[in-house]
């Protein structure tokens, strides 16, 4: 009778997934909904802060630009 194969990366994402799921409960309860961090605030986070960067650029272009 052939046995059946072993997942022996099944038990680790259950650990990883149920610390993931905890973590998450209690930073939601510590901080409040508002304020956990989530994929869209990321992005828009990461928007501006793209944004700020461009406009760090041209006014440093601007500068040397002025200055030459």
């Amino acid at each position: 009778m052939p046995s059946s194969p072993v997942d022996l990366s099944a038990a680790p994402r259950v650990v990883v997934g149920t610390a993931a799921d905890l973590i998450y409960k209690v930073g939601l309860s510590m901080l409040g909904a508002d304020r956990v961090p989530t994929a869209k605030a990321n992005a828009w986070a990461a928007v501006c802060a793209d944004q700020e960067r461009a406009r760090i650029r041209e006014e440093n272009a601007r500068i040397l630009h002025s200055v030459r």
